[in-house]
């Protein structure tokens, strides 16, 4: 009875293979242009462009367009692992940085891009995602 039941399972399963799913499980998406006439497809929002406002006020020497380029002396976060960049009163939390390079102690120069909204466990300095790590 068991290997009757195996085989009807796997008949059934066989037969909807071939199957389109039903209409309201398809995701449509909508492209911009004119207007359609066509009422049952969902509206989806458009994309959110990101901010071309540059994060930090250091002009960037890196030659890309949303890179900064920041100098200063390297220090130990308060917390374990963490490393600080302190500028002219800023303080920026190294994220990515080359370690051989970025010690405590060392002044050095970065490239990258500021993200303030970063969620980190350190506890000071504005998250920085280093790109280019080199000796200041």
């Amino acid at each position: 009875m068991r290997g009757l039941t195996a085989l009807l399972l796997c008949l059934a399963l066989a037969s909807c293979a071939g199957q389109a799913p039903p209409e309201d499980s398809v995701t449509r998406t909508q492209t911009a242009g004119p207007a359609s006439s066509d009422t049952s497809a969902p509206s989806v929002p458009a994309p959110v462009p990101p901010s071309s406002a540059p994060l930090l006020t250091t002009p960037s020497r890196a030659g890309e367009p949303g890179v900064t380029t920041v100098r200063g002396t390297v220090s130990a976060g308060v917390e374990s692992g963490c490393l600080i960049l302190t500028t002219d009163g800023e303080q920026y939390l190294l994220l990515g940085a080359d370690p051989a390079i970025a010690v405590a102690g060392a002044v050095v120069e970065v490239s990258g891009r500021a993200d303030p909204g970063a969620m980190t466990t350190c506890q000071q300095g504005t998250p920085f995602h280093v790109t280019r790590t080199q000796r200041g």
